[in-house]
């Protein structure tokens, strides 16, 4: 995917004036329409562990995060349901610019942006929480309008969070696992799903 940085910070410098924040959706994009998120690597919020507190934080609505190599274990179906999501963070001892863009995973279409500019130290690290959370928590307010999810101690109560499951395996028609060869799609269970029972042979 194509960086777009420079225009997450052009943009969030147009706005830091009149508003510090800015959200910004491509139309007709809504987070329903995605179950999976992979976290692509940026240095900066890397150093600061940015990245895997987004990830543990939006684990909890959803959004099963998955890595930049298991996604192509996922079948076509799951990939169109996956977001790239690109962390930014940039600053100076004076102000904090801290921006997160969502890509379409099929498309590499940008999709959405969120972002603010906020008065803060970069090396500071309350000041880098509280810009942090103040952006998040945008994003998960987001996630739980368009999913409506009611959430509680940070696990849902509408439905499982999704897994992060290999690519089906074909076996024969009845089974569920098997793909239609007219509409190329995908038919898949979780482990979660699929139960197995062990009768014991007590034959001998």
């Amino acid at each position: 995917m194509k960086s777009i940085f420079p225009l997450i910070f052009a943009t969030l410098f147009l706005f830091a004036c009149a508003s510090n924040e800015t959200v910004v959706y491509s139309n007709g994009f809504s987070f329903v329409n995605y179950d999976y998120v992979v976290i692509e690597r940026d240095t900066n919020s890397a150093i600061y562990g940015m990245d895997l507190e987004f990830g543990n934080m939006i684990g909890a609505y959803n959004m099963a995060v998955v890595g930049s190599k298991e996604i192509e274990n996922l079948p076509y179906e799951a990939k169109k349901r996956t977001l790239g999501v690109q962390l930014s963070v940039s600053g100076s001892s004076e102000r904090i610019m801290l921006g997160i863009s969502f890509q379409d995973f099929i498309t590499g279409r940008t999709v959405a942006t969120i972002g603010s500019t906020e008065k803060g130290d970069l090396f500071d690290r309350d000041d880098r929480t509280e810009i942090f959370e103040l952006v998040t928590g945008t994003v998960v307010a987001a996630i739980k309008r368009d999913k409506q999810l009611n959430v509680e101690n940070g696990r849902s109560l509408d439905r499982n969070p999704p897994m992060a499951v290999a690519a089906p395996r074909y076996t024969d028609r009845d089974d569920r696992n098997s793909r239609n060869s007219d509409t190329e799609e995908w038919r898949y269970e979780s482990s979660a799903e699929k139960a197995y029972t062990l009768t014991p042979d007590f034959s001998e």
